[in-house]
């Protein structure tokens, strides 16, 4: 229980001195606790909850269950833990252009929205529809959203919904299987694609990947711009059920990247790779 109070507290205080407004701050993580404490709750039907974030932006998802769920572990992911951003090189400034893939409903984005410009990417309509929701509410207009999964071709595919935490839905049917729901039809494109036909306009500094077991067709679909250097920091999740590390790594390595930290998890793990030729 001590342990568990002292972890609290220094959580609390590098909160504080990264953010330093205590009164946004403080409204958040109450804000945040409750929902964390009342995301199992039975289905409440569908409507629209609005929580503010420790930098005073605001975050607005739904109040059913797998996406309170979604919400809150990505929340604790990207604020709490902060696995994007355990070395200090590759958390984003504002001279910085960023690429968020995977995004859900743009906590990341939202997080670094002083960033020069972001590019940010989320397939599944629903969790788009709240990310384009949450860049307007906050009256972003240097970040570009894009309605697709990133892939090693460009088609219509199926991504599987997942029902316990929708931010888990993937194109690549192992991972979570048994959490399976439905099937969504959603477009595919590569990263090479978005950056020949300039959807993607400008290289990019910091690029956070999450995209589901997709990793290695994130790899094969951008062999050009990665082997290029057009991604000078990549900060990936890497799902390990579906995905060998080391395949990664080899491939990264083909194309000019050095790793330079992993961060372990149960079934995942992020790895951490600068460009270096």
């Amino acid at each position: 229980m001590i342990s568990k109070v002292l972890r609290k507290l220094r959580t609390l205080y590098r909160l504080v001195l990264e953010y330093k407004d205590l009164g946004s701050l403080t409204v958040s993580l109450m804000e945040y606790y409750r929902l964390k404490n009342s995301r199992s709750h039975k289905r409440i039907g569908r409507r629209l909850l609005v929580h503010r974030l420790p930098h005073g932006l605001f975050a607005t998802t739904i109040s059913e269950p797998q996406y309170l769920r979604a919400y809150v572990t990505a929340f604790d992911e990207i604020y709490i833990m902060k696995v994007y951003e355990r070395l200090s090189d590759f958390v984003p400034n504002e001279e910085d252009v960023v690429l968020d893939l995977g995004a859900f409903i743009g906590l990341y984005t939202l997080k670094h929205f002083k960033a020069l410009q972001i590019f940010t990417a989320e397939p599944h309509p629903i969790s788009y529809s709240l990310l384009i929701a949450n860049v307007k509410l906050n009256e972003l207009e240097n970040v570009k959203c894009l309605n697709y999964a990133i892939w090693s071709y460009s088609t219509t595919m199926a991504m599987y919904e997942e029902d316990f935490l929708v931010s888990s839905s993937a194109l690549i049917s192992e991972w979570h299987k048994d959490y399976h729901r439905k099937q969504i039809l959603v477009k595919t494109t590569t990263l090479d694609e978005l950056m020949d036909q300039g959807i993607i306009s400008r290289c990019i500094d910091v690029a956070k990947v999450d995209i589901e077991g997709a990793e290695v067709h994130f790899i094969n679909g951008g062999i050009e711009a990665l082997s290029q250097g057009c991604i000078g920091r990549l900060v990936m999740e890497l799902h390990k059920t579906v995905v060998n590390p080391k395949t990664v790594y080899a491939k990264l390595r083909e194309l000019g990247f050095c790793i330079v930290y992993r961060l372990q998890g149960y079934d995942t793990e992020i790895v951490y790779a600068k460009h270096v030729k």
